[in-house]
C-alpha cells in the first residue's frame, strides 16, 4: 500500500488511532482545528501548527517572500479563529537553502512580523536549519480562548443554519492568475483576486463578535474549499448538511474571471480552499439578530448558506434538486 492509496485524511487517521496516553492533560485532541488543553479556571489554551514548503504551497518566484511569511502564520491563526479563541504566540521554524539571500530572509521574517504585531501574538522561539530543495515554514501557534467561547465541529444541531462570514473561491481564482498570468482581466480585479491568495486574513475579528452570539454551535475555518469543511461539521457532529448553490457567496471578480477561463466559479468556492473564512452553525431563531449586529460592525453580511438535517452526507440544493457532494479540497498524497 502507498500513500496515495490511502489519501492524507487516511494517513492522519492510520496513525493517530491512539494517540491519547495521559487524558488528564487534554480537552480535546486530534480532529479538529486545534488542539484544546486545560489552562486556567476561565480559559482552555490553543495549539495547532502548520507547515508550508515550496513548489508545493507557495512558488517562490510568484509571491514575495513578505507574503510567504505573513501567509505561514496567517493560516495558523486562522486554525485559532475557528476554534472561537485568539492568539497569543508563535514559534517559527525555517529551513532554507545556505544559497538564499539574508535580505530574502529577512523580508519572510518581516511579513512574520507584522502579522503577528497586527493581533498581538508574541514570537517565542523556533529553529532554523538548511535544506537542499527550498524554503520550508513551520509556524506553531499558542491562543487562548474562554471556556463558553470554545467551539467544535461536533457542535452543530439539526435544522441550524450553516453560515459563512465571507466570499469564498477569490484564494483559487487567485491562483488561477498565479498560473496564467496574461489572462485579460482589469487589473484592480486582478490584484484583489492575487491578495486574498498570497495574503489572507485570519477571521480574528469577526469571531470576537461571533462569540456574543446566542444558539452559535459547530465552527470551522475553509481551509480545504466548503464542500470539505462542511464534511468535517457533518461528520464529526453525526448529521448531515444541505447547501443552497445559489447562496454561496462568489465575488465579482471571481464570477468575471471564471467568465474568462471559461471555468465554474462553484468549484473554485467548494473545492478550491484557502480562503480561511469561517463557516458555522446557529439556531435558526439566532441568525439574524446576529446578521444585523455583524453587518453593523463589519459593513457586510454573514451569508446565510444551508442548513443542518438529520439525514447524514454533504449535498448541494439546486432547483429543488438534491446532489451529494462528492469529498473533495486539497490533500497531500491524493
Amino acid at each position: 500500500m502507498n500513500l496515495k492509496d490511502i489519501g492524507e485524511f487516511g494517513f492522519i487517521k492510520r496513525v493517530t488511532k491512539d494517540s491519547i496516553f495521559n487524558p488528564s492533560e487534554i480537552i480535546v485532541g486530534i480532529g479538529d482545528d486545534c488542539a484544546v488543553l486545560p489552562l486556567d479556571e476561565k480559559n482552555y489554551l490553543l495549539a495547532s501548527c502548520d507547515m508550508l514548503i515550496e513548489n508545493v504551497h507557495f512558488l517562490k518566484n510568484k509571491s514575495t517572500p513578505y507574503q510567504i511569511g505573513y501567509k505561514s502564520v496567517a493560516v495558523n491563526f486562522s486554525d485559532i479563529a475557528a476554534m472561537g479563541g485568539y492568539p497569543t504566540g508563535v514559534m517559527i521554524s525555517i529551513g532554507f537553502p545556505k544559497e538564499n539571500s539574508l535580505e530574502e530572509i529577512e523580508q519572510v521574517y518581516q511579513g512574520i512580523s507584522d502579522i503577528c504585531k497586527k493581533y498581538n501574538a508574541n514570537i517565542v522561539g523556533g529553529d532554523t536549519v538548511s535544506t537542499k530543495d527550498g524554503l520550508v515554514i513551520n509556524v506553531s501557534v499558542f491562543g487562548k480562548v474562554k471556556k463558553e467561547h470554545l467551539h467544535l465541529r461536533s457542535e452543530a444541531k439539526i435544522d441550524d443554519i450553516v453560515f459563512t462570514t465571507g466570499n469564498l473561491g477569490d484564494s483559487a481564482a487567485g491562483l488561477e492568475i498565479v498560473l496564467n498570468n496574461d489572462l485579460l482581466l482589469e487589473e484592480q480585479s486582478k490584484e484583489k483576486l492575487l491578495l486574498k491568495h498570497y495574503q489572507p486574513e485570519p477571521c480574528l475579528k469577526e469571531v470576537e463578535l461571533l462569540n456574543q452570539a446566542r444558539g452559535l454551535h459547530a465552527l470551522n475555518d475553509i481551509s480545504d474549499g466548503l464542500a470539505s469543511e462542511a464534511r468535517e461539521i457533518a461528520e464529526a457532529s453525526n448529521v448531515g448538511i444541505e447547501i443552497y448553490e445559489d447562496k454561496i457567496p462568489l465575488s465579482n471578480e471571481a464570477k468575471e474571471l471564471a467568465l474568462i477561463t471559461k471555468k465554474n466559479p462553484l468549484e473554485w468556492a467548494l473545492y478550491g480552499g484557502e480562503d480561511f473564512q469561517l463557516v458555522g452553525t446557529i439556531h435558526k431563531d439566532d441568525f439574524e439578530k446576529l446578521n444585523t449586529t455583524y453587518e453593523k460592525v463589519f459593513n457586510r453580511s454573514l451569508y446565510n448558506i444551508g442548513k443542518v438535517t438529520k439525514e447524514k452526507g454533504v449535498f448541494l440544493i439546486k432547483d429543488n434538486q438534491r446532489t451529494q457532494l462528492k469529498a473533495g479540497g486539497y490533500n497531500h498524497f491524493a
